[in-house]
């Protein structure tokens, strides 16, 4: 059972939490690649970008696992200039996915009537000139420091439902099946040991504390108000134009 995840802290106290063996069968991928790796059959079950679903209805989701947000949480955050009034260009930085490519165009067109251009960026950071999306581990040290805004809880007020960042999925039923299986409450069992959890990963202090202070405000399970959250997130795709037709989530 090969399984692959994004390089990032949450994923990664997911893959932390899950049976021995299991950790031993975890491979750390860029986002974007995930969900094409499944198809190719390099992996059994992977945690995959939401919106890669938009472009993939036939893979298999599971109905009970998955990672979202509903508050200062996030895996991607926004960072704007400061005492800006408006803008017109924002740089994407990090390990970047379709949830960032797609809905952050209906963010800022849905909550500020903003139809901003979008740059991949690689160069040096310039907080004082210039408005970044960052994504994953890059937020390490910025989020604290250069008052990172949280995208997930900016989205989630947008859906009035939970962001689904990540769900779990698969090309085969049976696998996905045979690997939750193993899984049992490991949002349990998550929250009642992230202390620990996040002394094996390479966190920034500060960080750290902004977690564990907001441990009620990410999610490792699919509750009805995340599948609702998450059907939410493709007819706004729909509404955008960004598909032609509202996609059927294949839950298991």
């Amino acid at each position: 059972m090969n399984i692959a995840i994004p390089q990032n802290i949450y994923t990664a106290l997911f893959a932390l939490a899950l049976p021995d063996d299991l950790k031993e069968k975890v491979n750390i991928k860029e986002s974007s690649l995930i969900t094409k790796e499944l198809i190719e059959g390099k992996y059994d079950v992977g945690l995959i970008p939401s919106c890669d679903l938009l472009t993939h209805k036939d893979l298999f989701v599971s109905k009970n696992y998955g990672v979202s947000f509903n508050g200062a949480l996030s895996n991607s955050y926004l960072y704007f200039v400061p005492e800006q009034k408006d803008f017109e260009r924002m740089f994407l930085r990090g390990d970047i996915s379709s949830n960032d490519l797609i809905l952050s165009k209906i963010l800022f067109s849905e909550q500020y009537d903003i139809e901003a251009e979008f740059s991949i960026d690689t160069g040096v950071i310039d907080f004082e000139n210039n408005n970044y999306l960052i994504i994953g581990l890059e937020n390490n040290q910025y989020v604290i420091n250069n008052n990172g805004i949280s995208f997930a809880d900016q989205f989630a007020e947008l859906l009035d439902f939970p962001y689904v960042n990540f769900v779990l999925a698969a090309v085969s039923e049976e696998k996905l099946q045979a690997f939750t299986s193993r899984l049992g409450n490991i949002d349990e069992k998550i929250t009642s040991n992230l202390k620990t959890l996040m002394e094996q990963l390479d966190i920034d202090p500060k960080l750290q504390t902004l977690i564990k202070d907001n441990s009620d405000a990410i999610y490792f399970d699919l509750t009805e108000n995340e599948i609702d959250g998450l059907n939410e997130q493709i007819r706004l795709a729909y509404y955008h134009g960004i598909i032609e037709d509202i996609v059927e989530v294949n839950l298991v």
